[in-house]
């Protein structure tokens, strides 16, 4: 139990990981960490950067599982959407949600692309508590939730549905945003499955990417090893996180079953409907649609920590340590102290997504996303 009264406030400090500051980009006379100092203070100002859990939820399996019974309380965050239905070249289709009101911005208007977790949708606690920050702030900003393909009410149109390294749908949607809107600042954001494809995108765009800043939250960064350990055989496993998250997957599946057995690759629709875990659906399903020659292989190509060398534009990453689905020892801090774009921030509590605080239960995570939202826009 974490005792938060007694505790002294230096446990619940946020840790920062980054490159040191001569190596940092610099504009207007500050570095990307002063500029997150300045207008992200709770992130990155050592005196004000503190996460806090309530000692009801202590841990990250209860901040987990209060998540997700937030997800059945839309109320609490109301929003609403105007649902468009985007088209791929391969014939597929997504849904695409604008968070409205859509009238009263330009077009030339700052956009959020948000990217939720596996099979999410913009319906997610962690979405609309967002989105609903934002809107607060009266900033005038645009956001656009991108589904991935069979998910949130649209049936598949071709074999294919989706996997966590998937970045093509994401740039065939960032190819038609830049054609819409040739002007408008862009700002990525990404949670979960959906950091790791916004952060593999943006590494393998480089110095082409359109984002003038991106956010990851909980990113497994490394999804073969995030796989292998909840393919495991342990009680959590069996019964919570990776039964929930397969569960999802093999409903993808059995909705779309006539469209995907349809296609040229052969497959067991038994096997796939039985998978017991996500390596096994990956096994039976994934990879072969998408030409893998394994699941491993799918898991290894997909994984995100190949392409942090590769981000050119600034990104602040959000992990806790206690994150019971993207654990702590696939965290690179290495990796990401060798880039000066990039900027770690972890916390000692917070579970996956959840970051609930105060007797409220309010969520800590949206005020941090909007600061560095506006930090990035006005740092020129």
């Amino acid at each position: 139990m974490v005792y938060t009264a007694v505790l002294p406030k230096s446990w619940f400090k946020v840790q920062l990981t980054h490159a040191p500051s001569e190596k940092q980009p610099q504009r207007g006379g500050r570095t990307l960490l002063e500029q997150l100092k300045y207008t992200c203070p709770t992130i990155a100002d050592p005196s004000k950067a503190y996460y806090v859990p309530p000692w009801t939820i202590h841990n990250g399996d209860l901040q987990t599982i209060y998540l997700y019974t937030q997800h059945f309380k839309p109320a609490g965050c109301p929003v609403e959407f105007e649902r468009e239905i985007f088209k791929f070249s391969d014939g597929g289709r997504a849904a695409v949600d604008w968070a409205l009101p859509r009238l009263d911005t330009h077009p030339d208007s700052p956009l959020m692309v948000l990217i939720p977790g596996i099979a999410g949708s913009s319906y997610d606690y962690y979405i609309r508590s967002f989105i609903t920050c934002i809107a607060q702030q009266s900033y005038g900003y645009q956001v656009v939730v991108l589904h991935s393909r069979g998910c949130n009410g649209v049936d598949l149109a071709t074999p294919k549905a989706f996997h966590g390294g998937m970045t093509e749908d994401l740039r065939e949607f960032m190819d038609y945003i830049g054609r819409t809107r040739p002007n408008a600042p862009l700002v990525g954001i990404g949670f979960s499955l959906g950091a790791n494809i916004l952060t593999k995108y943006i590494g393998e765009e480089s110095d082409k990417c359109r984002f003038v800043a991106a956010a990851s939250v909980c990113n497994p960064f490394d999804i073969h090893t995030t796989v292998t350990n909840m393919s495991q055989p342990s009680i959590k496993n069996r019964y919570l996180y990776a039964a929930a998250l397969t569960r999802s997957l093999v409903s993808v599946f059995t909705n779309n079953e006539k469209v995907i057995l349809a296609g040229n690759v052969e497959l067991n629709g038994k096997a796939i409907a039985a998978s017991r875990n996500i390596d096994e659906f990956n096994e039976a399903y994934t990879a072969k649609v998408f030409g893998y020659s394994s699941a491993k292989e799918l898991s290894i190509s997909g994984s995100s920590v190949r392409y942090l060398k590769d981000i050119k534009v600034p990104m602040l990453f959000i992990n806790a340590l206690d994150d019971p689905m993207c654990y702590r020892r696939t965290i690179p801090f290495a990796e990401i102290k060798a880039n000066p774009n990039l900027v770690l921030a972890c916390t000692r509590y917070g579970g996956h997504l959840a970051y609930f605080e105060g007797i409220q239960m309010t969520t800590w995570l949206p005020k941090q996303l909007s600061q560095f939202v506006r930090g990035m826009l006005e740092w020129k």
